[in-house]
């Protein structure tokens, strides 16, 4: 992803504009932002990612293997509903992320998938352990029926001129603050807060928290301190201050 930074040109400017041919450099800057990378390495060969015997273990896919074997479509469906082709469930992807992808953005990103060459092996499927069905038992769901639930759910619009800023923040920014960016319930410290929070910070603040994850004073904010660096390295200055500039104007909208 370091390469992308001396790439400005080619941002998240095709979110809006689209180009007739398939940018995979473009692509893999989504794949980074939607958490592609982190989940299922910078190969697509997948890695352990849960190890607790007693709820699962469960393995991110190869999609190094798995890409080649189905058409664009059939990825495309995949992402946007949590569906295999086959019709089963995935667990743990947040397809209500993915759903929100532009055409041209999830072109882009498919078409960076076939660049990655096929290695490593196929993994297990999901092992469920006796505290799996407790989960389910408290509103935990697979990636499909997740995603259609919160369909319903976005953020608040804030008229045409925010309106890139909007999508950028829904891409970028749901996984952890939810699909209409209220965050959590009842955040404690360290959970991702309802994103209203960014009209405290000014513009240099708060590209200073998209680069470093750390909040104002250099607080530790945890899982954004852990993890926004990574995800948000290849987002360019006007992007992060078009999220800002919507977040700022999401604010001042009363909440329903």
């Amino acid at each position: 992803m370091r390469t992308l930074i001396g790439a400005a040109a080619l941002s998240l400017a095709s979110c809006t504009v689209s180009s007739p041919v398939p940018d995979p450099v473009h692509g893999r800057q989504i794949a980074q932002i939607e958490g592609c990378i982190s989940c299922h390495g910078d190969r697509l060969d997948g890695h352990l990612v849960e190890e607790d015997a007693q709820f699962a273990i469960a393995w991110s896919s190869n999609l190094s293997r798995l890409i080649p074997r189905w058409d664009d479509a059939a990825v495309e469906r995949t992402l946007r509903s949590g569906r295999r082709p086959d019709g089963s469930a995935l667990w743990f992807m947040p397809t209500y992320v993915h759903a929100r992808l532009s055409q041209t953005d999830m072109r882009d990103l498919i078409a960076w998938m076939r660049t990655v060459p096929a290695t490593g092996v196929d993994h297990p499927p999901l092992k469920r352990g006796p505290q799996f069905a407790v989960a389910l038992e408290h509103e935990m769901q697979d990636s499909a029926t997740q995603a259609a639930r919160l369909a319903p759910r976005a953020p608040a619009a804030a008229g045409a001129d925010h309106a890139r800023g909007r999508y950028l923040a829904q891409i970028a920014c749901s996984e952890c603050h939810g699909p209409d960016l209220h965050g959590a319930r009842d955040p404690e410290p360290g959970q991702p807060p309802d994103l209203a929070a960014a009209a405290a910070y000014d513009p240099e603040a708060f590209r200073t928290l998209l680069r470093t994850g750390r909040g104002l004073g250099g607080r530790d904010l945890g899982e954004m301190t852990q993890y926004g660096p990574e995800r948000f390295v290849g987002l360019t200055d006007v992007e992060i201050d078009e999220i800002h500039h919507y977040l700022v104007a999401r604010s001042h909208i009363p909440r329903r």
